[in-house]
């Protein structure tokens, strides 16, 4: 079997395909864990936990599989830790899913059903398979058969589950999201096309993974699936962070900002040009605090939450 209860016999490049994926896995994982020590303000949270865990399971995953693979480590400890990290890799970025559904929705039952989901899934779909692996890797060959076909129905029920996901993210943020997102000008728009486009990658990608596995490339599947799970991480991490400020922030601070900054440094030179030929107008002062404090008060009001969606996502947002 193609790694299924042990090492793998493959050819020089096979291999090298084998670690350089492995190695790109890593490399998304460490871009992934730095970019979470330094945009959370607070390490606390189910969005920040669900995050971490599910980029250590995928390191976990990738450095077992690669050792176990080519005979650097015990074959079943190793098995164990697969097991370990792939429970982390695969549910753990569900939960990270889960845990931003409500910046896309104020239906609460929807997180209800997706959390009922995932704890089936995992029930139903992580433990059968864990009891196979493990014992198919201590020698009980009559397993074989049936973890092969358990094998690909437990992959097919994970990228269901996160096609829904993913769907469901796509369906609220173009029907539910949309009319707020464009309120907030440019960056809204684009922030609701990313999201649209990183949920479609995400499904296009576990499509890509069910077909190693139903060419039955197992040692290819259990390497490509740390590269595709760390490729999601990536995505869905900028993406989700990009949606939260968006929702969070004024709709005129997102798009003027920078073209309020651009006219107040251009009325000031032009206060400036003008000063002297003003400075023998009685009160010519008084209008120049006003205006001030008029500009300060729009510049304060930038920073205000804007709309009840804005305090709702406030009032759940754990970062």
């Amino acid at each position: 079997m193609a790694g299924e209860t042990g090492p793998v016999e493959v050819s020089r490049s096979h291999a090298m395909v084998i670690a350089g994926l492995f190695a790109l896995a890593c490399w998304n994982v460490l871009q992934v864990t730095v970019s979470i020590f330094t945009t959370f303000r607070h390490y606390r949270g189910l969005y920040f936990w669900s995050m971490l865990i599910s980029t250590m399971g995928i390191l976990l995953h990738a450095i077992t599989a690669f050792l176990r693979y080519f005979a650097l480590a015990p074959n079943f400890p190793m098995c164990i830790l697969i097991c370990i990290g792939w429970y982390a890799m695969v549910t753990g970025q569900s939960v990270v899913l889960y845990s931003r559904l409500h910046l896309v929705t104020s239906y609460d039952r929807y997180s209800r059903w997706v959390l009922c989901m995932i704890v089936f899934n995992f029930c139903a779909l992580h433990i059968p398979t864990t009891v196979l692996f493990l014992g198919i890797n201590r020698g009980l060959h009559s397993l074989d058969e049936p973890f092969n076909i358990y094998e690909r129905i437990q992959l097919a029920g994970f990228a269901v589950q996160e096609t829904i996901l993913s769907g469901l993210y796509i369906w609220e943020a173009t029907t539910t999201l949309r009319p707020i997102l464009q309120m907030k000008g440019s960056r809204g728009r684009r922030v609701l096309v990313n999201l649209v486009a990183v949920n479609a990658i995400a499904v296009l990608l576990d499509a890509s993974l069910l077909t190693t596995e139903y060419t039955n490339h197992f040692d290819i599947q259990t390497t490509y699936k740390p590269v595709v799970y760390s490729i999601k991480s990536l995505l869905e991490f900028t993406v989700l962070n990009s949606l939260l400020v968006v929702v969070r922030t004024n709709p005129s601070s997102i798009e003027d900002v920078e073209q309020l900054n651009r006219d107040e440094l251009h009325m000031e030179m032009r206060w400036s040009g003008n000063r002297s030929d003003h400075a023998a107008t009685p009160g010519v002062g008084q209008p120049r605090s006003d205006n001030s404090d008029v500009r300060c008060s729009s510049r304060e009001s930038h920073l205000k939450p804007h709309g009840s969606w804005s305090s709702y996502a406030e009032q759940h947002d754990p970062v």
